[in-house]
């Protein structure tokens, strides 16, 4: 049997990537292709292939950093079937982790499910160090609901900064914004302005998923109550600054114990 090798994909690669993705998560290729168009400004994948055949990826997305620090997000992580089981992804994460590590970036990622925290830790020692407040909501039928618009990815990290200024966190710059765009329209949502907040969200299943909910001067309730009537959903759940809930766990030494951060799940 042929060697696993482990290496960047290169631009003769992106078919395999694209039907790795497809056969894995199940999305549009047209969307994957998008999304690994955009990529690559601000990262690359990683992939295992046995001879040509890509098994197994992993997406690095930089243009993220903390403090003064540059930081790596690893996301995506996905292995064929007929592959699972040989630790290919631990493998491929190992890989990212030493060469982010080895240019002085910081790297992170978040546990698409909670017991997959411990396999993090396991495989390639990653702790918990940023919490984040997850609330979920309800519409209220008889609500003074705000104004809200979409906005662009870069009109959406000024806001951001301007928002966050003095709380501990991840700065995401425009090309990491963008991917975050093309993922929640994609899933028929988007990057919002709602009052002086500010929110990325998408419908998921039977609610709104808000990836992060920055509030301005407006109050929490009139922006969760507004995204809830413009997408004419029933409930939401959402992420704010603040501790309680695990959802992303760093491999290098962080500044700080605690950060919030805006993640592409």
């Amino acid at each position: 049997m042929t060697d696993i090798t482990i290496r960047i994909a290169e631009p003769e690669d992106l078919e395999g990537v694209i039907s790795l993705w497809h056969d894995v998560f199940g999305d549009d290729e047209e969307f994957i292709r998008d999304f690994l168009s955009a990529l690559a400004c601000c990262g690359y994948t990683a992939a295992a292939f046995q001879g040509k055949e890509i098994c197994s990826i992993t997406t690095v997305i930089r243009d993220l950093s903390m403090e003064d620090q540059p930081c790596s997000y690893l996301y995506a992580v996905a292995t064929r079937n007929e592959y699972r089981g040989r630790h290919l992804a631990s493998r491929i994460l190992d890989f990212c982790r030493k060469t982010e590590e080895e240019l002085g970036r910081l790297v992170f990622t978040a546990p698409a499910e909670p017991e997959l925290f411990s396999w993090y830790e396991k495989n390639i020692h990653a702790k918990h160090i940023v919490s984040c407040r997850l609330n979920y909501a309800e519409t209220q039928q008889e609500h003074p609901l705000l104004s809200i618009e979409k906005i662009d990815a870069s009109s959406y990290g000024i806001l951001r900064e301007r928002i966050l200024a003095g709380h501990p966190h991840v700065t995401a710059g425009s090309k990491y914004l963008h991917l975050t765009d093309i993922l929640c329209t994609y899933y028929g949502g988007g990057l919002y302005r709602i009052g002086t907040s500010i929110a990325a969200v998408y419908p998921e299943e039977e609610m709104l998923h808000c990836q992060e909910l920055l509030t301005g001067s407006d109050s929490e309730d009139a922006v969760v109550q507004t995204i809830l009537h413009s997408f004419q959903a029933h409930r939401i759940k959402y992420r704010i600054p603040g501790s309680g809930t695990d959802y992303i766990t760093a491999v290098s030494p962080f500044p700080h114990s605690e950060w919030f951060g805006l993640i592409m799940d």
